[in-house]
């Protein structure tokens, strides 16, 4: 008899949070999660009008939602939050940061409360575009939380099809043409790389930024500009 293949990475009762984790990349990463069984806190401001359909996207996965409203760059609430969770799930296992703002240095700042949250294993992964500088950022990170057993990473890509919330359709349908892939990077793709990033194989992996773009950034890479 043929035993079931278990497709799932391992993730069952994980506890993550997800920054702006509604809508976008942060909301293809939450659901993702979710799939795969953990428990997703997604970070929201007060005039969120993407909670209501997360909600709904989220639903009846084999993990669970919870949402907090939070602002990353106030530190005392990133502190507060980080505290609550511990004190509520005994230990944060995921940190994922959707940066919507290239401005990342907030993170430097909630260094010690994040090896306070994610002691022995955990994962920070910092989910971008290539224009945020990311590479900086995340090998300080790296090397203050390497010592709490902390892997911290970042997935980061060019351009991303939304669909039919493309801003501009034209600029993804050229890219795709271009890459060799054959189209343009789906937030599934960032999320898929982010929660590999989130399993335990994955523990010796440690500062890098890794490019997910279906090799469009070769291109420019060998003198073939997009």
């Amino acid at each position: 008899m043929i035993e079931p293949v278990n497709t799932r990475l391992g993730l069952d009762g994980k506890i993550a949070l997800v920054t702006s984790g509604t809508h976008g990349l942060g909301l293809a990463i939450a659901a993702k999660l979710c799939d795969n069984g953990a428990h997703v806190i997604l970070t929201t401001s007060d005039d969120d009008v993407d909670l209501e359909r997360a909600k709904l996207v989220l639903a009846g996965k084999p993990g669970s939602v919870t949402v907090t409203q939070l602002d990353i760059h106030d530190e005392r609430s990133v502190r507060g939050l980080l505290d609550r969770v511990k004190h509520e799930r005994g230990q944060l296992d995921v940190f994922v940061h959707h940066a919507e703002s290239p401005d990342l240095t907030p993170l430097l700042g909630i260094v010690e409360p994040l090896a306070k949250s994610l002691q022995d294993g955990g994962r920070v992964v910092v989910a971008a575009y290539t224009a945020t500088p990311v590479y900086g950022v995340i090998r300080t990170l790296a090397l203050e939380l390497a010592w709490y057993r902390v892997a911290v990473n970042a997935v980061v890509t060019t351009v991303v099809d939304n669909g039919p919330m493309n801003i501009d359709p034209g600029l993804v349908d050229r890219l795709a043409i271009k890459s060799p892939s054959g189209r343009v990077t789906l937030p599934e793709d960032i999320a898929n790389a982010v929660s590999l990033l989130c399993t335990d194989e994955a523990a010796w992996i440690q500062g890098q930024v890794i490019t997910v773009d279906g090799g469009l950034e070769l291109l420019e890479r060998w003198g073939e500009p997009r």
